[in-house]
């Protein structure tokens, strides 16, 4: 990473505008353990300073200012599909609340799957926006009066921030897929929550901070149950990483070997559906090796459905997190089946969504503060079978008690956001005379 960087900066000596190896930058920044909230912003900025900055924005009609209509609410993404960041997105849409808030999804992706159909069931309105220009997307959203435009992607992949550097919307806010901050002050707010983005770095965010209850949430899973917790008729402790395998770093490789050393006889399971691709296997197996783990001790399983993903947790006794850059719906999915989660809270916020999701669900005491802590956690508990198994039984009911977990408190708190952003906007707008008639205008010509 370092080395892809140092060729990235060359490219931007020459052309500083090269979006191409700003993105990647980005994107690498979030995977480097010493890139704190400083670094991932400052290269976040330097999008806006060139590019984002250069393009035109909207100059929106007045519209009328009333704090209690029905918003219309717009989602941007690339992720209406089986995605991780879909997952995240689906159960908020499930439970909208289409008398006080209208949905139009824009879907900024070519392929459409299973997941892709029960999206448009949820939106009021559908809008196939890949084939759209930036500029036609702008337009179309100023055209659906679009009162309040959420991001889903980020800088990742299928991303449409030059629409949103256009606002097309007079309030504008990123999260679920990639909430760690666009450097776009034409973007209001970031949602997130106070151990994802702590409140003492939030000066060097361009967005405000609005919190959730959690980073994010995710589909409950009701299908299928926690198991019996498999050491009690294994005689040993099975961890396991089902994180996507570029997530896993040699440092958290060094964390987990450690802790199988001071949990004899224990094996691990790394699931990922790279993990079909026989060289990227023996590599990732090669670095446990590398750290004195014996190759027998190793399990690595590859691509299954959904269902069959899910059920593979009923091998794991405790899950790892992985470092610098965190799971997401990995995590969501391993406690909805029972398995806690290992977590570290790192400098930035790709590296604090483990603890923000763990902490939500009530299991703070699951968070170190470094590789020692990490690795006391996980031995501790290890240790402590019964402990395991009544957890294990009762986490989902801990989870559907949770408003993180609780997918209907969860949009409520949500849409309650929106709400606020909406009025604070009204209020704003009037005092300022900006884009609107008042209130009482409104509200006599209804």
């Amino acid at each position: 990473m370092d080395a892809a960087i140092e060729y990235l900066d060359r490219a931007l000596a020459i052309r500083p505008d090269y979006g191409d190896a700003i993105r990647g930058k980005i994107f690498l920044e979030d995977y480097r353990a010493e890139a704190d909230f400083v670094v991932q912003q400052a290269i976040r900025k330097t999008w806006w300073d060139q590019i984002g900055s250069k393009l035109p924005q909207r100059t929106l009609p007045r519209r009328p200012l009333d704090p209690e209509k029905r918003i219309v609410v717009g989602y941007v993404a690339a992720e209406f599909r089986q995605h991780s960041a879909g997952l995240t997105l689906l159960p908020v849409l499930r439970n909208h609340d289409h008398a006080k808030f209208e949905i139009i999804c824009y879907y900024s992706w070519p392929g459409e799957d299973e997941y892709t159909a029960k999206f448009k069931q949820l939106a009021d309105v559908w809008v196939n926006a890949w084939g759209l220009s930036d500029d036609e997307l702008a337009d179309r959203i100023q055209a659906d009066n679009v009162d309040i435009l959420i991001d889903v992607s980020g800088h990742t992949t299928g991303n449409r921030l030059q629409a949103f550097a256009r606002k097309p919307a007079p309030i504008q806010a990123t999260g679920f897929g990639h909430a760690t901050g666009t450097g776009m002050p034409t973007m209001d707010y970031v949602l997130a929550d106070p151990i994802f983005i702590p409140p003492s770095v939030r000066h060097l965010f361009a967005e405000k901070i609005h919190d959730l209850p959690c980073l994010i949430t995710m589909e409950p899973v009701t299908n299928l149950q926690p198991s019996a917790l498999p050491m009690l008729h294994n005689g040993y402790v099975t961890f396991g990483v089902f994180n996507r395998i570029y997530k896993i770093s040699d440092d958290a490789i060094r964390v987990w070997s450690r802790i199988m050393r001071e949990v004899p006889g224990s094996k691990i399971i790394l699931k990922h559906g790279l993990l079909d691709d026989a060289l990227l296997r023996d590599s990732l197996m090669a670095r446990f090796i590398a750290q004195g783990i014996a190759e027998e001790n190793i399990t690595c399983l590859g691509t299954t459905s959904r269902d069959d993903h899910l059920r593979a947790f009923d091998k794991i006794d405790i899950s790892l997190d992985t470092f610098p850059q965190n799971g997401g719906i990995s995590t969501w999915e391993s406690l909805y089946k029972g398995v806690p989660v290992v977590a570290k809270l790192g400098i930035g916020a790709s590296s604090r969504a483990g603890a923000s999701i763990v902490t939500a669900v009530g299991l703070g005491d699951w968070v170190a503060e470094d590789d020692d802590g990490y690795v006391e956690i996980a031995r501790k508990f290890a240790s402590q079978p019964e402990r395991l198994a009544k957890l294990r039984a009762g986490l989902p009911a801990q989870i559907a008690a949770s408003p993180a977990g609780n997918v209907e408190i969860y949009t409520r708190e949500l849409e309650a956001g929106y709400r606020k952003f909406w009025r604070d906007y009204c209020v704003a707008a009037a005092e300022g005379g900006e884009a609107a008639v008042s209130v009482a205008d409104a509200r006599s010509d209804a």
